[in-house]
């Protein structure tokens, strides 16, 4: 029956249509009394309505096709209609519709790809999420139309598809599709598997998209708050590598002057040490009575100068677990931007503020601005270790021994006498070198806190910089000491400097502390074991440089104050930490006077070059060429090549940069959602290729009413019985499905109808469906108009044994 049905036929001629009778595939006889009028043919102003309609239609304006038909006083009745065309014009004008969200797609991934400052506030940010809800739906539409056109084409040529497939386009963004019985049901279809895999394909990417093209299209749309790129410049320093960041300090690279302590920040490693005092007088008031020494001490930086910079000295205190004990529990570790650097840094800083004051750049409307250096610069970082012992009077002889340097790796102690004889309640290297009984000739009050240096060998003090003795004040014969390993080196850092667009002198300098997760990937298992406690050591793989310090260096670090008359250490010491033991107080002291002492090397060196300047009309002078610094095409500082030495001056990059909103790929998210929407526009260049190679174009059945007028004027199947209040099997949606034409013998044009299950390949390649064909109707004369009361009646009447659409057929 089904077979006959979709096979070639003479087509009727009207003569014969009066008294011809028909089986319809539901096995009732149907008589045709006339003929239905046939569609007129499509000439003239038509044919440009057609181009009209499908312009309209492909951006989903149904209602204007309507309205325009009614105006032009065309028939309002339903027509035969091509169910596809083959007119390439038509086909481009129906991908009209990716139009727009493919252009908003490109320049939100082209804005954001080259990156775009917008200014410190943005206006109107709720229109700004609008407008990007909207674009999520038109391409959420375009999607649509994809996927549509990819099931016609299966259906055009008369293949099979899974009845699941059919409106998938109209479910794309219900994410739950991609779990549905419909798409599983295709998966396990017994469709080709070609067929099946590429059917699968396309929906799983089109779901995935539509579901993604929103949230994709406003990260991008949305201005974000961030820092954006504002110029960059290398800069020149008149000193070297050697001189602002040496190996090995000793008292000659220092003046005589510096024996005195000064308030003033100037090239003495001691001046300015009442920022210690301000510290720990800080940290008095600020920690608790009765805390532990072992815990962290507040606050966490005090603030140092230098000639045009304003820099932080960082203190911290670390406690060790049970892992690598018994290292020092209160070991101190300090850190501060070099100062010369900073000033460097300061002076670039004023010349970027003072190009912009007179430019027409948008950097000017910013929250903040941030100049920053972020290779080839390094700052001292310092380690402290104390432990307390004694003298039992002059005639002590016993040798002393230093704690081992926290954060050490045992290799690295391979030569050490390693002793737990002393009364340090952690291990410690024995020194030969010194006894006890000399200790006690080192010059001073007894009633003050006196400090002896040591230099200490490199073999086996490996990482050490220099040793410390402290006489505890005493009123008797036991004399109480402090034994300390101070270790220092030159780190690899970042530095910042943060100004606002009026700022022209000093800036407020920061940079970043070491974190070893970027080196411990290649450190030992001990290294990586102490990670936790220890922040910046983990000798000997940070600090990068290690830093020797002779004696009389170091006594520059402990000057006379003569206002005071006594010492910066014994003044230090007398504001120590309440409720802690010397050891905790002592460490703090000495890391920070040694990264305050070391950040002063090289103090006088001075930015180097001569400037790029543009003449400015309205001031008329010369000032810093903004738009050349602010576009970073290239250096705004040049070097006099006859300068001697300059090819051994400190060449720094500084990089410029501002807050406010901007479109720009910074993060993960950024680049993830343009991976999304190239997908997308990848998608709509294939269909528009397609649609423009082919020619081929349908606006059929792209909604629910289109197919479900298809479905009912399709012969029903036994294949489906038992569905009409809902489907619940897999096998229902397994069923393949093709869209093919039969004879219609209502009329004297052919229909088109939904077949299920098998078809001969024959018959299917014979009844495909034609291109630029006109399809019309099927039902005669005894079709019923609307509800038949009487025939339902009877219907029911007569049990479920008989089909009700026999009876509306006219069957009696």
């Amino acid at each position: 029956m089904e077979k006959a049905r979709f096979e070639e036929k003479p087509r009727i001629q009207e003569a014969e249509i009066a008294s011809i009778q028909w089986t319809s595939s539901w096995g009732s006889t149907a008589s045709v009394d006339k003929p239905l009028p046939s569609a007129p043919k499509v000439t003239g102003i038509h044919s440009y309505l057609a181009y009209a309609k499908a312009t309209l239609q492909s951006l989903g304006f149904n209602v204007l096709v309507y309205v325009l038909q009614h105006f032009l006083g065309i028939s309002l009745n339903e027509i035969p209609k091509k169910a596809f065309h083959r007119d390439r014009l038509m086909a481009l004008l129906r991908c009209l519709v990716h139009v727009l969200p493919f252009t908003i797609a490109m320049a939100e991934i082209m804005i954001n790809w080259r990156g775009y400052y917008v200014g410190a506030n943005i206006d109107g940010l709720n229109y700004i999420q609008f407008a990007a809800k909207l674009h999520e739906m038109a391409m959420q539409s375009s999607l649509a139309i994809i996927v549509f056109c990819y099931v016609r084409h299966v259906l055009f040529n008369g293949d099979a598809l899974p009845i699941g497939a059919l409106l998938s386009g109209l479910q794309l963004t219900q994410i739950s599709y991609l779990w549905s019985m419909e798409l599983w049901g295709i998966a396990s279809s017994k469709i080709p598997l070609g067929r099946r895999l590429g059917v699968m394909a396309m929906i799983t990417v089109a779901v995935s998209l539509a579901s993604t093209v929103g949230p994709s299209s406003a990260i991008l749309l949305i201005p974000n708050l961030s820092y954006w790129p504002a110029g960059s410049t290398h800069i020149w320093m008149n000193t070297t590598a050697a001189e602002l960041w040496p190996s090995r300090l000793d008292g000659s690279m220092l003046p005589s002057y510096c024996s005195q302590a000064s308030s003033v920040s100037n090239v003495c490693p001691g001046s300015e040490w009442e920022a210690l005092s301000d510290y720990l007088s800080l940290a008095n008031g600020m920690l608790p009575t009765g805390v532990l020494s072992a815990f962290t001490v507040s606050p966490y930086s005090v603030q140092l100068t230098g000639q045009g910079s304003l820099r932080q000295l960082i203190i911290q205190r670390h406690i060790y677990d049970n892992e690598t004990a018994p290292y020092d529990q209160g070991a101190a570790q300090a850190t501060t931007q070099h100062v010369a650097v900073a000033d460097a840094l300061s002076a670039t800083s004023s010349l970027w503020n003072i190009a912009l004051q007179h430019s027409d750049s948008p950097f000017f409307d910013q929250r903040d601005a941030v100049q920053s250096i972020m290779a080839d610069v390094f700052q001292p970082y310092t380690l402290a270790s104390c432990g307390g012992d004694v003298i039992e009077g002059e005639t002590d002889d016993r040798p002393v021994a230093f704690p081992i340097p926290p954060g050490s790796s045992p290799d690295m102690l391979k030569d050490a006498k390693v002793t737990v004889e002393t009364m340090l309640p952690m291990l410690a290297i024995e020194y030969a070198g010194l006894t006890r009984s000399e200790i006690l000739k080192t010059p001073g009050r007894k009633s003050d806190y006196r400090i002896k240096w040591v230099e200490l060998p490199e073999n086996p003090f490996n990482g050490t910089s220099i040793g410390t003795v402290i006489l505890q004040p005493t009123r008797n014969e036991t004399q109480g000491i402090l034994l300390c390993n101070v270790a220092a080196g030159w780190g690899s850092t970042s530095m910042n400097m943060s100004s606002s667009p009026s700022a022209s002198g000093t800036g407020i300098t920061s940079s970043s502390i070491y974190d070893p997760e970027s080196t411990l990937p290649q450190a030992d298992d001990y290294s990586k074991r102490i990670a936790d406690s220890v922040i910046t050591f983990v000798l000997p793989l940070f600090p990068q440089r290690k830093i020797n310090i002779s004696s009389d260096w170091a006594q520059y670090l402990n000057p006379q104050i003569p206002t005071l008359n006594t010492t910066v250490f014994n003044a230090l010491m007398s504001v120590k930490l309440v409720d802690h033991e010397d050891t905790t107080s002592a460490n703090i002291i000495l890391a920070g006077l040694l990264a305050n002492g070391l950040a002063r090397t090289g103090f006088n060196s001075q930015l180097q070059g001569k400037i790029r300047t543009a003449f400015h009309p309205a001031l008329n002078v010369s000032i810093p060429d903004g738009d050349y610094w602010f576009s970073g095409r290239g250096d705004m500082f040049t070097i006099d090549p006859s300068v001697n030495n300059n090819k051994e001056w400190i060449k720094l990059r500084v990089d410029s940069s501002v807050e406010g909103y901007g479109f720009g790929l910074q993060g993960i998210a950024p680049k993830l959602t343009v991976v999304v929407l190239l997908i997308y526009c990848a998608l709509v260049v294939g269909h528009v290729c397609y649609s423009f190679i082919s020619g081929v174009s349908s606006t059929s059945w792209n909604s629910i009413t289109e197919m479900m007028a298809l479905a009912v004027n399709s012969s029903p199947t036994i294949q489906l019985r038992n569905t009409c209040a809902g489907v619940t099997q897999m096998g229902v949606f397994q069923l393949p499905v093709r869209v093919l034409t039969s004879k219609d013998p209502g009329g004297d044009e052919d229909h088109l109808e939904l077949v299920f299950g098998n078809v001969d390949g024959g018959v299917a390649g014979r009844c495909r469906i034609q291109e630029n064909r006109d399809y019309g109707t099927m039902c005669s004369s005894g079709c019923r108009s609307g509800y038949d009361e009487p025939a339902f009646s009877s219907c029911r009447s007569r049990g479920v044994g008989k089909r009700c659409g026999e009876l509306a057929l006219g069957s009696s």
